[in-house]
Parts: structure tokens; C-alpha cells; sequence
């Protein structure tokens, strides 16, 4: 019998060439296709969130993974429908109503620092002469870096309100997406855990595990954070008579994405409101009513950051704020919104990745002290369960 001739192995400069070849392709096809990455990534996040789902119902229902997938696809479709109802239509006609709030307020905002900067003020024992200050080059400078902000949210609400054409065939290629990744999920995590360079099958199990943990922290915990933040906002709202509760509500939740820069802003989108709001029935000035407002936002945000995300999320980024500051604003500049709402576990992977390497490159032991969360052999469960555990084990007290 013939052998088989062997297969010659490539030399160092045959594997940078490849490696190089590559490398180029992938920064073609992202500066080609760039504008569908947003898109694919909200796929693969919307599955990532769904699998769990499909799981436990192939595995506690006993049904087939692919009725499993088309069950819950179905039921995201509902949703999503339902969104775009009623509910949907009262939340975005608060939120339009909101833009407009503040653009008039931007739109007075020169007038008010000219006034402003006349005259002194006096505040106890201190005394302010605000005309030593261009406060109307200040405001110039705020209208322009606000205003192409206000466009893009203006226009992204605008479409959510007539259900563009545009927006829908976007919804329909992120449901595609997600679909075909639930689906073919099996399939396609055998290939990646299959991935490896030969001697570093550990390492990269590790690696995998942490930052497997760091981003199904993030987003499903992430997701009851803004869930129960927009819910608590809009009682807070409500409770002190501000109008727009209910859109003050959704932007306090989906502002809770974007650590420190989003309650801030959201807190002061209601402090605008109150200003321009005629009167409540606490009988505050509308400044005094603005002043209540900012403090009981800070309060709730402090509370939901010190009482609601440890006990959801745990200590898994453990980031610190001006890590998050820094993430945030190159986040924002390369990706915009989506960036910025993906900061904070991007820069958690990345700053895992970096100490990895760090001591791969200096001959340092990468495990002694870890550079990952989880120990050895504390691999997550793949399932719904352990999420749903994790949280009941973090707001069961002891001894019940």
C-alpha cells in the first residue's frame, strides 16, 4: 500500500504572509460591509440572550431545539408588535414631547447665560460675578456639541413613530440573524470550543469561561437593571408630579446602559421639565421643584449602583469610574450609540486580555495570581437555570 504524502509544514515567514493576507481581508471587509456590524452585533446579542430560553425549554419541556427556537422567536416577533401598539405609541409620543422640551430649552439657553452674566449673585457668604465669564461662548459650544445629538435621536424617534420602511427591514435582518444563530447554536459552539493553538488548551478554556462570564453578566444582568430602573423612575417621576413620567421612565432605564454619563443626563432631561413645567402639587418653585428632582434622581441612582446591581450582577466588571469615563468616550467615537451602551464589558474583556499578555510577553506566570474571574473547574452552566439560581442565591438571606 502507498503512504500518503505528507503535508510540508509552512515556515515562519509562509505564516506571516498568511497571518498578514488575512488580516488584510478582515479590515477590507470591515471598512466595506462597516455599516452592517452594528446590525450583526445586535444579532448575535439578541441570541445571546434568547438561547437560554431555547435551552431550557429543549431541556425542561423535552421539545426539539428547533421547535424551541421557533417558539421563542415567535414570541420576540409578539413582543416586539406589541411594543409598537399602544404602550409603544404613548412612549414615544412622551419621548418626542420630551425632545421637544429640550430643544426649546436649548433654544432659550443663549438668552438665559446673557441675562445671567449681568450683575452679581450672592450665595451666603460668597459673591459671584458671572459677567467675568464668556458664558455665551460656553453656551455656543454646548448647542454644537448637543445638536447633531438631537438630530440623530430626533431622527431615530421620528422613524420609530411613522415605522419607516428603513427601521422595519433592519428589524427583520436582526431577527434573520438571530434566528439562524439560535438555531445552528449547537453546531456553532462545538466549532468554536473546537478552536485552539496546540499547548494552550487551558488557557484558552479559561479565557473563554471569563469572558463568557463578564458579557452574560452584563447583558442579561444588565437587562433587569434597566428594566427595574426605568420601572422605579417612572414611579419616582409620577410620585413628584413631573409630566413625561412615563418617557422619563424609559430614557432613566436605557440611560442606566451607559454608566455615569447616562443617569446624569437623564436626571437633567427631568430637571429641564420641571423648569418648564407650569406648577405641581408639591407647590414648589419650578427651580425648587427642579432642585427636588436632580436630588431624588441621585438618590435612586445611588441607590439602584450600591443596593439592586451587586445583588444582580455581582462584581464581575469591577471597573473603575475613570476606566468606564475613558471606555465611554472611545466608545461613543468609534461605534456612537452602540459603543457606548457596549463600553463597559468591552473594556472588561479587553483589560482581561491585556494582563494576559502582559504576562505571556514578560514570562510571568499568566495564573499565579489569575488573570481571570473564575478558578479552574468552575465552568458555568450553559443554562437559564444558572441565571435564575444566581439571582435567588444573591437576594436569599441567611439562614431561610
Amino acid at each position: 500500500m502507498n503512504e500518503r504524502p505528507s503535508s510540508p509544514q509552512w515556515g515562519t515567514a509562509t505564516k506571516a504572509m498568511v497571518g498578514l493576507a488575512l488580516l488584510m481581508v478582515a479590515a477590507f471587509v470591515l471598512w466595506r460591509l462597516g455599516h452592517l456590524m452594528p446590525l450583526l452585533l445586535l444579532a448575535a446579542i439578541l441570541s445571546f440572550l434568547v438561547v437560554p430560553i431555547v435551552q431550557f425549554l429543549h431541556i425542561r419541556v423535552q421539545l426539539p431545539w428547533g421547535l424551541a427556537t421557533n417558539v421563542v422567536m415567535i414570541a420576540v416577533v409578539l413582543v416586539i408588535i406589541g411594543a409598537s401598539t399602544a404602550t409603544g405609541v404613548t412612549v414615544i409620543g412622551q419621548l418626542q414631547a420630551l425632545l421637544l422640551v429640550v430643544v426649546r430649552f436649548l433654544g432659550d439657553l443663549p438668552a438665559w447665560l446673557n441675562s445671567l452674566s449681568i450683575g452679581n449673585y450672592t450665595l451666603g457668604p460668597w459673591t459671584i460675578d458671572f459677567s467675568q465669564l464668556d458664558l455665551a461662548a460656553l453656551g455656543d459650544q454646548l448647542l454644537a456639541t448637543i445638536q447633531p445629538l438631537l438630530r440623530d435621536a430626533s431622527g431615530l424617534i421620528a422613524s420609530l413613530a411613522t415605522g419607516a420602511i428603513e427601521s422595519l427591514t433592519r428589524i427583520v435582518f436582526i431577527l434573520a440573524i438571530a434566528y439562524f444563530l439560535t438555531f445552528d447554536y449547537r453546531q456553532i459552539r462545538k466549532v468554536l470550543l473546537g478552536v485552539s493553538i496546540p499547548g494552550y488548551e487551558e488557557d484558552f478554556r479559561r479565557l473563554r469561561i471569563s469572558l463568557s462570564h463578564i458579557w452574560r453578566a452584563f447583558l442579561r444582568g444588565q437587562l433587569l437593571v434597566v428594566f427595574f430602573t426605568g420601572i422605579l423612575t417612572w414611579i419616582l417621576m409620577s410620585v413628584l408630579g413631573l409630566r413625561f413620567s412615563l418617557g422619563l421612565g424609559v430614557l432613566g432605564g436605557i440611560a442606566k446602559f451607559a454608566p455615569i454619563i447616562g443617569p446624569t443626563t437623564a436626571g437633567l432631561v427631568a430637571a429641564v421639565v420641571a423648569l418648564f413645567q407650569s406648577g405641581n402639587w408639591i407647590g414648589l418653585t419650578p427651580l425648587g421643584h427642579a432642585v427636588l428632582i436632580v436630588a431624588c434622581v441621585i438618590i435612586l441612582d445611588q441607590a439602584i449602583d450600591y443596593l439592586l446591581i451587586p445583588r444582580i450582577m455581582g462584581t464581575s466588571l469591577q471597573l473603575h469610574p475613570v476606566v468606564i469615563l475613558i471606555g465611554l468616550l472611545i466608545g461613543a467615537t468609534l461605534a456612537g450609540v452602540l459603543g457606548l451602551l457596549l463600553s463597559s464589558p468591552t473594556m472588561a474583556s479587553l483589560i482581561l486580555l491585556g494582563r494576559y499578555a502582559y504576562r505571556k510577553m514578560f514570562d510571568l506566570p499568566p495564573w499565579d495570581p489569575p488573570v481571570d474571574i473564575l478558578q479552574p473547574g468552575q465552568d458555568h452552566e450553559p443554562l437559564l437555570l444558572h441565571s435564575l439560581r444566581a439571582v435567588r442565591d444573591r437576594f436569599r438571606r441567611p439562614g431561610d
